[in-house]
């Protein structure tokens, strides 16, 4: 599975980090502007004039993410179809060879194979590429509607600066030694401390859902919390190692909360 793909999808099943290396223009939405964040003062009054939110949890509870990712997965298993009937020809000819004794009718099925395994070569790649460009452009759009509310925020409440940071969003992830190791040598800014009267994970959340939902094909807002999971069929390479059932290559098919 290509970058993008896994990459969306960690970051919505998982407490993952999102690394973003540009902003690109977007126009505000309707809705009016973010609340202003728990604990800051008017602009009259002492404030904080840094900010900073969890990236990780954001992207967990941005129900939009989360449903993007499902459609994904869902295009994903439409795509694999073929696939799964190309593995399923090439286990009945992998049985077929070592059991026929007729030479020439052997060395037929061995051909047989060797195409089958690149026909869905290719075709996987195909998949893969198709997936990894729908998830390029959803983590683009993604990161212009948190950067809008973000920056809404920032001029809302006067802050100078905000640091998107990852940090651990359930208890389980908290006690995970490789995210403890990860805090200690982060690629940029890494608080250890925060203040509930900088952090604004929550107002980003709320504000990313409210003006940016989940809508269907039909315009409808999606209730992320009802989607059914997304079972893929099997599709190892023919001859190679069976996956996981549910987690093809590995990639979590259903965003988790």
């Amino acid at each position: 599975m290509k970058r993008a793909f896994l990459y969306l999808s960690a970051l919505v099943g998982v407490g993952g980090i999102l690394y973003l290396a540009s902003a690109a223009t977007a126009q505000p939405p309707a809705g009016g502007t973010p609340p202003p964040a728990a604990g800051a003062a008017p602009a009259s009054g002492v404030r904080p004039t840094v900010a900073v939110f969890n990236m990780a949890a954001v992207m967990r509870d941005f129900e939009k993410a989360k449903y993007q990712v499902y459609t994904l997965n869902k295009m994903r298993v439409a795509n694999s179809g073929s696939l799964a009937q190309l593995r399923t020809k090439a286990l009945e000819l992998q049985k077929l060879i070592p059991a026929t004794t007729d030479t020439g009718l052997r060395e037929k099925y061995t051909r047989d194979l060797t195409a089958i395994q690149r026909q869905y070569e290719d075709e996987e790649r195909n998949v893969n590429k198709h997936l990894n460009d729908e998830a390029s452009k959803i983590i683009s759009k993604l990161y212009d509607e948190i950067k809008m509310v973000v920056d809404k925020t920032a001029e809302m409440n006067a802050y100078h600066i905000v640091f998107a940071y990852p940090d651990a969003v359930t208890a389980e992830e908290q006690a995970n030694p490789y995210l403890k190791e990860l805090k200690l040598k982060p690629p940029a800014a890494q608080p250890f401390f925060v203040s509930k009267q900088v952090d604004i994970t929550g107002v980003v959340v709320s504000t990313l859902n409210q003006w940016y939902p989940p809508l269907d094909e039909k315009g409808q807002k999606v209730d992320v919390s009802k989607l059914p999971t997304v079972e893929p069929p099997a599709t190892a390479a023919p001859g190679g190692a069976t996956p996981t059932p549910g987690v093809p290559g590995g990639v979590p098919m259903v965003p988790g909360k």
